[in-house]
């Protein structure tokens, strides 16, 4: 080895005495933040895989009418609450509720769809279905707050038409008939067969 060799080696060997440690620290807290992230990555497609298994099995539950399946699904919502799983499982209690008469159930499921949710389309069908369930219960002004909340463009029809049936339980036959017209006119999902019927009978009274 040529003094030139030598030399170098005693760079190396002294750049290593005073700076290896830091290098080899950095490179395995290089590669902990590596594979840490990796590990979090996979445990958070571990736990939306799972939360999607719960909710197909809450889902089941509930159209089956199975033993437990409201306790269930309440169980489901609460253990992942603010997620969309959960969101779309208080929607399906909801309706699991209202069908069988239990609306106060189906109110505070809605509800909490209605006040949790970032999803404004989700939002949109939770006020549709809260604004139903409270004309059920006679409670008219919370089903109108419900139903003239901004919604997206493809709810606005039938938000509009179920107004329209709010006004018309209470009597109040201009203004629903003018939601009605309202609902005709606007750009959304499709219109109950019963709407035109529902405005000509306005005409007439």
């Amino acid at each position: 080895m040529d003094q030139n060799e030598e030399q170098q080696v005693e760079r190396i060997k002294e750049f290593w005495a005073e700076h290896g440690k830091g290098i080899i620290a950095g490179a395995v807290i290089g590669f902990g933040l590596f594979f840490g992230w990796r590990y979090y990555d996979q445990a958070q497609i571990d736990a939306a895989n799972a939360a999607s298994a719960g909710y197909q099995q809450v889902a089941s539950q509930l159209q089956a009418d199975a033993d437990n399946a409201v306790v269930n699904a309440q169980q489901f919502i609460d253990e992942h609450a603010g997620s969309h799983y959960a969101h779309l499982a208080a929607l399906q209690l909801a309706q699991h509720a209202a069908s069988n008469g239990d609306l106060a159930t189906a109110v505070t499921a809605l509800q909490q769809v209605v006040g949790e949710s970032d999803d404004n389309n989700l939002k949109a069908v939770a006020n549709i279905r809260l604004a139903r369930v409270l004309l059920a219960q006679q409670q008219y002004e919370g089903a109108l707050a419900a139903v003239t909340t901004a919604m997206p463009t493809a709810y606005q029809a039938a938000a509009a038409e179920l107004e329209g049936d709010i006004y018309a339980e209470q009597g109040q036959n201009d203004q629903a008939r003018e939601a009605y017209q309202r609902a005709l006119a606007a750009e959304g999902e499709a219109l109950t067969p019963a709407l035109e019927l529902k405005l000509n009978s306005l005409a007439t009274s």
